[in-house]
């Protein structure tokens, strides 16, 4: 009788198309081997297989190449500017992604579905250096041609997400530096950043960059969100620091005055939030030639140095291991503490600014908008505030101006809100009188802000403790 042909390389690649994980005992019923015959397999595969978990636990996975590149060192740029390697990342087949962890760092390879260090897609830690937002098209439209991607952002694939992170650093988020072409752009950027202005010059170069942002221009790093916004590295006699900068046209038109009142209401907001104890982000009114320009001072970077620190947006987290949709930040809190991603007093927080950016309108509370700091073991702190205003007031994409109407609030619709609606609402008080008396708010909402106060104060009275 013929003996049975052998197990081939190509037979075990076939069992690992999809890129997931391959427990060993499943290969061995499949190919109908030993395991002596599954080792010889993996080693004749060469770098394509890899091996994952241990013991009864062990898996294979197939990896996959692109022009970007098939596995990139993780690098982390310490707050000091000095850098430290995190171990390497994989790209396997199906999209699916492989982090080998030098050392302990279980916050990086918390398992999504079953095994450590794989993910179905760009690991959730990595997630905010994907360029996005305003700044994100922007990019696309600048670089695209050099990378080789699509010049439309709305058309990248994975391979153009790649390419852009790894070559350019991506949105230059955080911490994280994706393989050496990022770390040598980051370096030289310590030196001469190309945002850098001097402090006693904003006001012409703020106006200068703003134009240049509208018309499609990448200045500095690229940030998500919608709003038109531009970086600095802004140097002062007593050292220097990075901002985002958010602007709004200096001129006669409804749109560009109310933009003007947002900024100045993010600014207050982000004031109140400090001098109740909650984590805010800096923010500074500049006035610049032909703009009226807010000044955010980067939490995810250090003073003088330019060193990073560990950022992570809810959007990421949330998807990974909560998956409320983020929009509203208690419950994701909530699920995320139950997951023992974050700690019950973080959860508690993110309830508390729920609660005051509803008090103040901001209806545009995405999880993209709310963030936490990256470490690699331990729960994630909040990071500071941003993002803050009453964007319910806001123009509508045409441009149009809409009527600034007193806020309407809902009931809470879970239960053991109660103290966070009380919190919350004592700090937007403060808001809504702050925003009536200052002298950069001229139009109608003054009167909307006094109105305010009072809904707010009555709603207190009403479902608080």
């Amino acid at each position: 009788m013929p003996r049975p042909p052998s197990a081939t390389p190509a037979d075990l690649l076939g069992l690992l198309a999809s890129g997931e994980p391959v427990r060993a005992s499943h290969l061995l019923q499949e190919l109908g081997i030993s395991r002596p015959v599954l080792g010889r397999l993996v080693r004749e595969a060469g770098n394509q297989v890899l091996r994952v978990g241990r013991a009864r636990a062990t898996a294979y996975v197939a990896r996959a190449g692109t022009d970007a590149g098939s596995a990139w060192p993780l690098w982390r740029m310490r707050p000091d500017a000095t850098l430290e390697e995190l171990g390497t990342l994989h790209l396997l087949r199906g999209g699916r992604f492989l982090f080998e962890s030098t050392g302990e760092r279980p916050n990086l390879t918390r398992p999504v579905d079953e095994v450590p260090g794989h993910f179905p897609g760009l690991p959730w830690f990595m997630d905010d250096l994907r360029p996005q937002g305003f700044l994100g098209r922007s990019l696309a439209h600048r670089n695209g041609p050099g990378l080789g991607v699509p010049t439309d952002l709305n058309r990248w694939q994975l391979r153009d997400t790649l390419l852009a992170i790894t070559r350019t650093g991506g949105t230059a988020i955080g911490d994280l530096l994706l393989g050496g072409h990022a770390v040598e752009r980051a370096l030289a950027e310590l030196d001469a950043p190309p945002d850098t202005v001097e402090a006693s010059g904003r006001h012409a170069r703020y106006s200068e960059w703003a134009d240049a942002a509208l018309a499609g221009e990448e200045i500095g790093s690229s940030p998500g969100g919608e709003q038109p916004k531009f970086t600095s590295t802004v140097h002062t006699p007593g050292g220097r620091y990075a901002a985002l900068v958010k602007f709004a046209v200096d001129d006669s038109g409804q749109a560009a005055a109310r933009w003007a009142e947002l900024l100045a209401c993010e600014q207050l907001a982000l004031s109140c939030l400090r001098e109740a104890g909650l984590p805010a982000a800096e923010a500074e009114l500049v006035e610049a030639d032909r703009h009226l320009c807010l000044e955010v001072r980067r939490f995810d970077r250090t003073p003088d140095r330019i060193g990073r620190l560990g950022f992570v947006s809810l959007l990421a987290l949330d998807a990974a291991f909560a998956g409320t949709g983020g929009h509203d930040w208690g419950l994701a809190g909530e699920r995320l503490a139950t997951a023992g991603v974050i700690d019950p007093d973080t959860a508690a927080r993110m309830a508390l600014l729920h609660w005051f950016g509803r008090f103040i309108g901001n209806s545009d509370m995405h999880a993209g908008n709310l963030g936490f700091h990256l470490v690699d073991a331990g729960p994630l702190a909040l990071a500071p505030a941003y993002d803050m205003l009453p964007m319910s007031l806001a123009p509508s994409r045409t441009g149009a101006v809409r009527p600034a109407a007193p806020l309407g609030l809902h009931p809470p619709d879970r239960a053991g809100q109660s103290r966070h609606v009380a919190l919350a609402a004592e700090t937007a008080i403060r808001f809504w009188e702050q925003v009536a008396g200052s002298p950069r708010i001229h139009s109608e909402m003054r009167q909307v802000a006094i109105r305010n106060r009072e809904v707010v104060a009555r709603f207190a009275r009403t479902f608080a403790v």
